[in-house]
């Protein structure tokens, strides 16, 4: 009798053991699932919360290599790394991404005004410079650094 009793108090512990390691497992994991849904989840607020507008873009009046482009922020996050953004310009049917470059003249784009931040209601205007503009219909794409973008279709004649 006494070794049953024995027997049973070894298993009862061995079995309090195995439980607290496999809860402590779970709760390891349930720990890093937690982390990761708040990174997923702060990542799609902030897509949520920024948008972009372009109201407006002409070929400039004084130069024919020049896209006046003018992009606002209308959504409530600011966009904190301007410089990142990618800008695509050309024909419908072929866009192509542009540099963003202050110093090269040639199919690049820069901020006639460098902002730090595009905070939101900020309108900034961005010149895209291109080697070969002729009579056509156009497209701009201005895309934020979280893949947020807006889409502006022009003719030049």
């Amino acid at each position: 009798m006494a070794s049953g009793v024995m027997t049973e108090a070894i298993l009862i512990i061995a079995s309090i053991v195995v439980a607290t390691s496999v809860a402590g497992i779970v709760m390891s994991k349930v720990g890093s699932f937690e982390s990761t849904f708040t990174a997923t989840s702060e990542s799609q607020k902030n897509i949520m919360l920024t948008k972009l507008t372009i109201p407006y873009a002409i070929r400039n009046a004084t130069s024919t290599t020049i896209i006046e482009v003018w992009v606002k922020n209308v959504g409530i996050d600011p966009v904190t790394n301007p410089t990142a953004m990618d800008v695509y310009f050309g024909p419908i049917d072929s866009l192509k991404r542009y540099q963003y470059d202050t110093s090269a003249t040639d199919d690049t784009w820069k901020f006639k005004t460098l902002p730090t931040i595009i905070q939101k209601s900020d309108a900034v205007q961005i010149r895209i410079t291109e080697t070969s503009l002729s009579a056509g219909t156009y497209m701009i794409r201005v895309t934020a650094p979280n893949g947020v973008y807006s889409d502006y279709i022009f003719s030049i004649s």
